[in-house]
């Protein structure tokens, strides 16, 4: 039997799951990671769930290719719907926009309530998702960037109270946590040049219900700025 490969992204999200206890991968797709947990020893049970059936049958099929088709739960559901009774341990949420990871936990209070160790990989709007796990009984417990073909970011977090942020930490995450990263300095670099294109966008074609923006965009660009001459390393 081979052993399945996983991309840099997604060995980066399976290497943080613990080695025992219940996992559910919410919109799996094709189920690499719970497949890879299987083969690779993990003791409890894995659950696999997709909102729509075509990703669901993919993840079935790559249980079967790998000889892991009775290692895995699979659900057709929206998030963590269909396994609110289930004592989950590990929920990841990977590959889809901040907002839809925090909608996804927002329906499912349960997570924070049984402290769910939570490993969450926003493809967008990551500052949306740390704002909203402060607001809602979440500490981020670790940041760390994965270098594959791009810049991507992986949190863990679980119930409790949490440091407020800087504009800059919103789009980074606390600098004592994400600042050892090799990663970090280039991942701080694109997002200054990316703030900078913004507010030179917005303030020549800014009207008048933009302001608030404009505004919100210079003080995270100002942040970021501090942030970078803070005395971090630069290489």
């Amino acid at each position: 039997m081979s052993s399945l490969k996983l991309s840099v992204r997604l060995e980066a999200l399976a290497k943080l799951v613990p080695q025992s206890g219940s996992v559910a991968d919410v919109g799996t797709d094709h189920g690499y990671i719970p497949v890879w947990l299987a083969q690779n020893g993990h003791h409890g049970a894995l659950y696999a769930t997709d909102i729509k059936m075509a990703p669901l049958e993919n993840a079935r099929m790559t249980a079967e290719e790998y000889g892991q088709a009775g290692a895995i739960n699979f659900y057709l559901c929206d998030g963590l719907s269909a396994i609110r009774e289930i004592a989950i341990e590990t929920v990841i949420i990977a590959g889809m926009g901040g907002e839809n990871i925090a909608a996804i936990l927002e329906a499912a209070p349960w997570v924070r309530e049984n402290n769910c160790f939570l490993i969450l990989q926003p493809m967008s709007k990551s500052a949306y998702l740390r704002s909203w796990l402060f607001e809602n009984g979440y500490k981020v417990l670790s940041e760390q960037l994965a270098d594959d073909g791009g810049i991507y970011e992986i949190l863990t977090a679980r119930a409790g109270n949490d440091l407020p942020y800087s504009p800059a930490e919103l789009l980074i995450g606390h600098r004592q946590l994400i600042c050892g990263s090799p990663l970090f300095v280039r991942r701080l670099e694109a997002l200054i040049v990316k703030a900078k294109r913004a507010v030179s966008g917005l303030s020549a074609s800014r009207k008048g219900g933009d302001t608030e923006r404009l505004t919100k965009l210079k003080e995270a660009l100002i942040s970021l700025q501090e942030l970078k001459n803070s005395g971090l390393p630069t290489a």
